[in-house]
């Protein structure tokens, strides 16, 4: 019996472990609030279409990042930093960048799983840039 309970005590200190620091996320987006809130199209059209960025991956990290983090990505810019910033690490499911390879398959067919490590980017700007890029290459290949 105390193993059972004990058993029972364990998963719900690792469901706690992964599961996102909603208070983290709360304080997030309310930081975001004084940011004026773009939709999907001002996002491409302001942010990241001077950059050279396409529209299906801006528009992909806008949907889905925003799903995988709790945060509102119409107030994100491209310099806030993934972890200082927008603390991803704390406010998505500890394993999201597993859904993030799954979704960017099925939306472009390009496997990521073997080159994308969240912690390879500082900044917003640089996981864009990296998702571009790989989306460039296979159309010019």
């Amino acid at each position: 019996m105390w193993r059972r309970l004990r058993n029972i005590f364990d998963s719900l200190r690792a469901y706690a472990d992964l599961s996102p620091d909603l208070r983290t996320r709360h304080r997030v987006n309310q930081f975001l609030r004084d940011r004026p809130a773009l939709s999907n199209d001002e996002w491409f059209e302001q942010l990241w279409q001077p950059q050279g960025i396409t529209q299906p991956i801006a528009t992909f990290v806008y949907t889905h990042m925003q799903t995988y983090s709790g945060l509102e990505f119409a107030r994100v810019r491209p310099d806030d930093r993934l972890d200082d910033d927008l603390y991803l690490p704390l406010v998505c499911w500890f394993d999201w960048h597993t859904s993030f390879n799954e979704d960017f398959l099925a939306a472009f067919g390009i496997d990521l799983s073997d080159r994308f490590d969240p912690q390879d980017f500082t900044t917003v700007k640089e996981l864009v840039m990296f998702l571009n890029h790989q989306l460039l290459s296979v159309n010019h290949s």
